[in-house]
């Protein structure tokens, strides 16, 4: 439960800091928009006449991401020791 708990915040706060760093696009601060993305950018497709599988993975980083995924990994870690889990 604890390890599912610090993982669910753990990619909130990805999602929350990635998010956030998109916001400051255009302003002073801007750095928080800068990474990249790793993934495919066209998916894998294997038709097989009857059933179709497409297969893709993307992924977009940016400082506000990592910043956000550290304060909210910090966060359940002191909920977990708070509820005792």
């Amino acid at each position: 439960m604890r390890k599912t708990l610090i993982l669910i915040l753990c990619l909130l706060g990805l999602i929350v800091g990635v998010f956030v760093g998109e916001a400051f696009v255009g302003t002073t601060m801007n750095w928080l928009s800068l990474g990249g993305s790793v993934g495919f950018e066209n998916p894998l497709v294997l038709n097989l006449g009857v059933i179709t599988l497409t297969l893709g993975f993307w992924c977009k980083i940016n400082i506000g991401g990592v910043i956000g995924l550290v304060i909210f990994a910090l966060l359940a870690k002191w909920i977990t020791g708070w509820l005792k889990i």
